[in-house]
């Protein structure tokens, strides 16, 4: 994908804009050559306070936010926040036992940061798709022996207005968790699909708020 970001390469560097490039080269002034600094660089760990955080607060990562404060933008995701995104799933009741199943943009905090990290977290087994289909949910869970699933409300709603098949209860899906789940939806999935737990939450990318319904 190099070519595409060529011809704007003296428009990033007058920015300040680095471009590392993974691949050997010969790259024009303002790329790096990530692969020969990999190749060089040493097989041991730098001491630990070269690479710990100075400060818990300090930014960890820039993470993509439909912007509710605005338009979209890179939103500020501190070393703090990152590390307690690791109990995300012990706190919705899912454990190492478990597969997750996240068919959800990795480039918006629900699928990055709660859902892989998530995972990490708890040791679980995560499935990654590519793009939810609804069509295929189910022959998905069953083949991958999903017993959790990650949604944004509108996937549930296309689940739910599938045409009904065979086999829609056989599955082992216990534990739905995820936000924007309308009630009506959430009353028919669960009247449809088995006595599946759902967890609703809710959490800020540019706050500190998080909310739970444990209680259903």
């Amino acid at each position: 994908l190099f070519a595409a970001v060529e011809p704007i390469l003296p428009s990033l560097r007058e920015a300040g804009v680095l471009v590392w490039v993974l691949g050997a080269g010969p790259y024009p002034p303002g790329a790096v050559a990530l692969e020969e600094l990999l190749d060089a660089a040493s097989d041991e760990l730098e001491p630990e306070d070269v690479w710990q955080p100075q400060d818990m607060s300090d930014t960890s990562l820039y993470i993509f936010t439909s912007g509710t404060t605005g338009l979209p933008k890179a939103a500020r995701v501190s070393h703090l926040k990152s590390v307690m995104c690791l109990g995300f799933y012990e706190l919705v009741g899912a454990s190492g036992r478990d597969v997750v199943y996240l068919a959800l943009p990795l480039y918006h905090m629900a699928g990055s940061l709660l859902g892989i990290v998530g995972c990490i977290g708890i040791g679980a087994t995560c499935v990654l798709k590519e793009k939810f289909s609804a069509t295929q949910f189910w022959d998905d869970c069953r083949a991958e022996g999903v017993t959790v699933f990650q949604y944004i409300g509108e996937l549930c709603r296309y689940l739910v207005n599938q045409p009904q098949r065979p086999g829609e209860r056989e599955h082992g899906l216990r534990l739905a968790v995820g936000s924007g789940l309308r009630p009506d939806v959430w009353q028919s999935f669960r009247q449809r699909f088995g006595d599946i737990r759902i967890v609703e939450t809710y959490g800020m990318t540019e706050g500190n708020v998080t909310l739970f319904n444990y209680t259903g």
